[in-house]
């Protein structure tokens, strides 16, 4: 019994972080994901890491010491699923800074995964990047770094906390960045063709630009984006990937605590 005792005491930290991770990554926490699946994939993924974990002794003795090492835990993998929510962050605010100009900007759709509504490009760029996010093992890479985070950051260890704040700011600042770049060459297609279109109202006034403008910018917006996505696809993998933006950002998250 003391046996079974000792080990949902060490057991317990680790779920917790790990459960941290899954409800607050926008993939495996989302609300159209079923609750019992994530609670198996926490106990499935706890289970696999707490035996090749470095050695920790908790006890309790100090309930309220073991209750804030719990709670310490939980922080950490919600920042974690933190970093990943920022990454995707940045996906849908390209999809807003395109849908705007693309005529797109007053029609909005549900988000089955945050129960908001959020524009229609934006949430078709959400899902291109969920599948390349899995179709790169971005996940494998997900939990690689949640494996690491405990030799980084022991279960009991001390947290300074000190540089947290400045990497979040860092992290946001990183996002707004990225957003603007996977946006950039659609924007940048669709003010072309909002010149082109100035010159031919100023040229033939009888043209009403209103009325050809609207559906002439739609469908402009969508043959980039068809001409756009390997390129985009190509972009996301660098972001997903071990060295990109996500890469980083988990990093410096892990860092900062």
């Amino acid at each position: 019994m003391d046996e079974l005792l000792g080990y949902v005491i060490g057991f317990l930290p680790v779920l917790v972080r790990v459960s941290g991770l899954v409800m607050a990554s926008p993939i495996f926490g989302g609300r159209g994901v079923p609750a019992q699946v994530k609670i198996g994939l926490s106990l499935v993924t706890a289970m696999a890491l707490y035996p090749i974990l470095p050695d920790h002794v908790l006890s309790m003795e100090k309930v309220a010491a073991y209750y804030v090492v719990i709670l310490r835990e939980l922080m950490v993998g919600i920042g974690l699923g933190f970093a990943v929510t920022v990454v995707f962050s940045a996906i849908y605010l390209a999809g807003q800074l395109i849908d705007v100009p693309m005529g797109f900007g007053m029609v909005n759709v549900v988000d089955p995964q945050s129960g908001l509504q959020v524009p229609i490009f934006a949430q078709f760029q959400y899902i291109l990047a969920a599948l390349v996010f899995l179709s790169v093992r971005g996940h494998h890479g997900l939990f690689q770094a949640l494996s690491s985070s405990f030799t980084l950051i022991p279960i009991g260890g001390n947290l300074s906390g000190r540089s947290w704040p400045m990497a979040v700011l860092a992290l946001f600042a990183k996002m707004f960045y990225l957003g603007v770049k996977l946006s950039l060459p659609l924007v940048m297609g669709l003010l072309l063709a909002d010149i082109a279109l100035g010159i031919v109202a100023r040229a033939v006034p009888q043209i009403n630009i209103f009325v050809v403008g609207f559906p002439a910018k739609i469908l402009i917006g969508i043959s980039l984006c068809v001409f756009l996505i390997p390129a985009y696809v190509t972009l996301l993998a660098q972001v997903f990937g071990a060295q990109g933006e996500l890469g980083v950002a988990l990093k410096s998250l892990l860092m900062s605590f």
